[in-house]
């Protein structure tokens, strides 16, 4: 402060991505601190597992940073409104190859994986030493907790992509993100659901060692692949251009197969094989099986039409560019005409309307 004067104008977009912020630290906060306690509770002897307290307040710092960089964003994104501009901060020039990959805002990404490994490893931890099994559901730290705490991840998560972008009421752009959101959230709370079949006290049956090992995979798997979800968001500047198709395609497919058909499969086998009483989740991994086919086989048509559409301009540009003088393909290569739908191709970078 200087002379009596505020540095900042707090404005409502400020005290909202302020509020965010706050909410998501609490959660973060929250979920690791009671992690870590029940490892302690399980072993504080060990030092080591007073160690993991660490990583939870350098996350403190990280989520920060990524809930700063949303707040600069939907801050330039306002300015460009104000002013009637039409670009949205998409350069002329070539693109990054970073940018390309990432994203236009690759930091949530990065958060959210350094937060998710963090959390896979305690809960690989905590289920691998069968702490769950060892607790009374009438403890303070009981099972039910324990799921509560790993449910809190869908809503960390959809908090990070709200404070990421302004979103329009009604708009096309608006439901995009917010069905994205919720939809990685349910895949969250369907992880959460899986893994509790580890739970004796929920379940009422001991695994095979084998099956454990890959129910605890397959849920932590699905802890991680919110980041492709944020990725996709990245590319596509959250809503405001086209998606990316190869992002589009690998983000249905890995949990059309990797968590859905997997799932489904664990869940018939229990339930069928056992007789072991299953969640109603089911029903949910049938329903996106189906979904899931049909939208990557229309995002797999679309692909087959650009990348046909962009061989055929090169074609054209080579044999426009032999009948005007013969020119060999390395000529074509430097040529004006071919520099264009090189560029092009880059620029659309295989991606489609939302």
């Amino acid at each position: 402060m200087t002379g009596g004067v505020c540095p900042f104008k707090l404005t409502k977009e400020l005290f909202y991505h302020t509020v965010l912020t706050g909410v998501i630290l609490l959660l973060v906060m929250t979920q690791g601190i009671l992690l870590d306690v029940y490892i302690l509770n399980d072993d504080h002897t060990a030092i080591v597992n007073y160690f993991w307290l660490i990583p939870d307040f350098l996350l403190i710092f990280a989520f920060v940073a990524a809930m700063s960089s949303g707040y600069r964003s939907c801050k330039y994104e306002r300015a460009l409104k104000e002013n009637m501009k039409n670009d949205l901060g998409r350069g002329t020039g070539r693109v990054p190859t970073f940018t390309k990959i990432f994203g236009q805002h690759p930091l949530p990404f990065l958060v959210w994986m350094a937060y998710s490994c963090l959390m896979v490893t305690k809960v690989g931890i905590i289920f691998k030493s069968e702490i769950p099994n060892k607790i009374s559901p009438d403890d303070a730290l009981s099972p039910q907790l324990l799921q509560v705490i790993l449910a809190l991840t869908c809503v960390i998560f959809a908090v990070l992509v709200e404070g990421q972008t302004i979103k329009e009421p009604n708009s096309d752009r608006g439901r995009y993100i917010k069905s994205l959101s919720h939809g990685t959230s349910l895949e969250i709370l369907d992880s959460v659901t899986f893994i509790s079949l580890l739970i004796q006290s929920e379940s009422n049956f001991v695994l095979p060692v084998h099956l454990e090992n890959a129910i605890i995979a397959f849920s932590c798997l699905n802890f991680i692949f919110p980041g492709i979800a944020l990725i996709k968001l990245s590319r596509s500047n959250y809503g405001r251009s086209a998606v990316c198709l190869f992002s589009s395609i690998a983000y249905k497919l890995c949990h059309l197969w990797i968590i859905n058909f997997t799932y489904l499969v664990i869940r018939v086998y229990l339930w069928a094989g056992i007789s072991l009483s299953v969640s109603p989740f089911i029903v949910k991994n049938i329903f996106l099986l189906f979904s899931n086919m049909t939208s990557v086989w229309v995002d797999i048509k679309q692909l087959r039409a650009v990348i046909a559409n962009y061989f055929d301009k090169r074609r054209r540009v080579y044999i426009e560019a032999e009948a005007s003088g013969g020119a060999s393909l390395n000529a074509g290569n430097s040529s004006s005409d071919w520099t264009t739908v090189s560029d092009k191709f880059e620029e659309i970078d295989l991606k489609h309307n939302v």
